[in-house]
């Protein structure tokens, strides 16, 4: 399993990396991920209108990021066992879950959206650190 990264197109700021996963070689952009994780997590103020067309989005975005990145930390954890593996488990079920309508129920789900930013936070943090079996790892699930 290796995490290196790549050069192919790159744009400033852009950084893009290659993991071996269990069904081949992924390209991971990073700042991407890392910008919708940043939108998920981004504090609701109370009295602030909710863009449903902009949840809609940042809640897919991390969907297909969670999707990339979970295959690649259960095979990069897999040997670790415990808290890594009862969350990773987790948050492949929340990724079934149905989520609410953000025209409906914009709060609830802009409060799923953070919940995915978090666990894509954790998944992300998973696949690009180098593997320590002596390590702690505090996660966020």
């Amino acid at each position: 399993m290796t995490t290196s990264p790549t050069s192919a197109a790159e744009q400033p700021g852009d950084r893009r990396i290659r993991v071996d996963g269990p069904d081949g070689p992924a390209t991971v952009n990073v700042a991407a991920i890392k910008q919708r994780i940043a939108a998920g997590i981004r504090p609701v103020v109370d009295g602030d209108k909710i863009d449903p067309a902009e949840i809609t989005k940042v809640t897919a975005g991390l969907v297909r990021d969670a999707e990339v990145l979970l295959p690649v930390a259960e095979a990069r954890s897999k040997d670790r066992c415990g808290q890594i593996t009862v969350g990773l488990d987790s948050l492949r079920r929340r990724l079934a879950y149905h989520r609410p309508d953000p025209r409906l129920y914009p709060l609830n789900a802009a409060l799923c959206a953070a919940d995915l930013a978090r666990g894509c936070r954790t998944l992300l943090n998973l696949v690009t650190e180098p593997v320590d079996p002596h390590r702690v790892v505090l996660t966020t699930w």
